[in-house]
């Protein structure tokens, strides 16, 4: 069969196509995967009172830029007032309280030499009678009272021991300032300052608000998401990429990326900072039960992580949920296929750093002003009593050879 010209001319063009399409191919087409299943991802604040209580102002909406530490929403504050007042009231009682059992050990601690200087008198008084009461030089009801004289002194002074020993247990080795009632009443003071602070809803990030579904006199309650806030420079893409195209795919390669929003002109530079630990289905409502009967094999996608590079993201900013197409480089299989460090995304808010704030002040104020200028010392200074309760019993005291060996103040 004669081949004619035309014919010739088709199979080299043919030829030539095929050749093109195997460079192409094997230059390039090869070591590339691509996916339109891609879409923008990012961080979704739900922003949730700390605290319940009826909605007085809002400063934003949705759609509107909000700043890091914002107002954008704030309680009535009425209650946590009150509150405020109660604990620095409270305080300021409980330090004077305080200062009350100092001065309530150093009382019993003269009451009880006072009660030994008694004791020792009443002591001396019945040694002198019983000495003489056989020849007569007392009578047995002048004696009758001694002994009792005797024991109403043993018992006074065990009874002021006991009392001192009570006083003294509230404030042994502590300070007015580490006193547990006055630690306890400072806690209060802070808890109430951090209520009134938290009648204030801060922004936690610089974003977009979005899903605002509060109103001027709600009442929200504690937990309860009254918006969004969603963070435009915390954007990343999740693309989709089938199981069979994950061979070759490691982190670090370069993707290229373009939004249907943009069109094909505007291309995002991206490099794979996290490959998936599971498919798609696994993490669905109802994972697929590979056991059973009637099982479908299908072929499975998986959520490859790309960062943005975030000087484009400034200048063509992307939105949560947006289409994406994604063509990853595979050449240079180099980089892992799982992480070998622990360094990810730190995502820090500062809005509740400040809650305590004036605080301490405050309760260093009144501290100050309601501690008894006498106990200065014991401000910051632990207090110590070593104190050896009376050893004498009842029984040794009526003892004729007994001595108490104290000196009368």
């Amino acid at each position: 069969m004669k081949i004619n010209k035309r014919q010739k001319q088709y199979g080299i063009g043919a030829s030539i196509v095929l050749v093109i399409a195997a460079i192409l191919w094997f230059g390039y087409f090869r070591n590339i995967a691509y996916t339109n299943d891609a879409y923008v991802q990012g961080n979704l604040i739900f922003v949730t009172p700390l605290q319940e209580g009826t909605i007085v102002k809002i400063h934003t909406d949705d759609t509107y830029l909000v700043q890091e530490g914002q107002v954008i929403a704030e309680l009535d504050d009425t209650y946590a007032k009150i509150a405020l007042n109660a604990a620095q009231e409270n305080l300021a009682n409980v330090v004077r309280e305080v200062c009350q059992f100092y001065h309530n050990t150093f009382s019993l601690q003269s009451e009880i030499d006072v009660g030994i200087a008694q004791l020792i008198v009443s002591k001396q008084d019945w040694d002198h009678r019983i000495d003489v009461i056989d020849n007569g030089g007392v009578s047995l009801e002048n004696l009758q009272h001694a002994e009792a004289a005797l024991k109403s002194a043993f018992y006074q002074l065990k009874a002021t021991e006991s009392s001192f020993l009570r006083e003294k247990a509230l404030i042994q080795a502590t300070s007015i300032r580490s006193n547990p009632m006055v630690k306890k009443a400072i806690d209060d003071l802070r808890d109430a300052v951090v209520r009134l602070y938290r009648c204030k809803i801060y922004a936690p990030n610089t974003g977009l608000v979005a899903q605002r579904n509060i109103q001027v006199g709600m009442f929200a309650k504690a937990g309860t998401p009254i918006m969004a806030v969603i963070p435009l420079d915390q954007i990343w893409v999740n693309a989709n990429y089938k199981e069979t195209q994950m061979n070759k795919m490691r982190i670090g390669q370069s993707v290229r990326l373009t939004a249907d929003m943009y069109g094909f002109g505007v291309v995002y530079r991206g490099t794979i900072v996290g490959l998936p630990g599971g498919a798609g289905n696994i993490f669905s409502l109802l994972p697929p039960q590979n056991l059973s009967g009637n099982w479908i094999k299908i072929v499975q996608r998986l959520p490859v992580r790309v960062a943005i590079d975030p000087e484009q993201l400034k200048r063509r900013p992307l939105r949560i949920g947006m289409t994406m197409r994604a063509t990853t480089n595979l050449k240079g299989e180099h980089g892992e296929f799982v992480p070998t460090n622990f360094d990810g995304p730190q995502y820090i808010t500062k809005v509740l750093v400040n809650e305590e704030e004036g605080a301490f002040k405050m309760s260093d104020m009144i501290i100050a002003s309601n501690i008894d200028p006498s106990l200065k010392p014991f401000e910051n200074e632990p207090f110590f009593v070593n104190y050896t309760p009376f050893n004498f019993s009842l029984d040794q005291l009526f003892d004729p050879k007994v001595i108490i060996e104290k000196e009368i103040p």
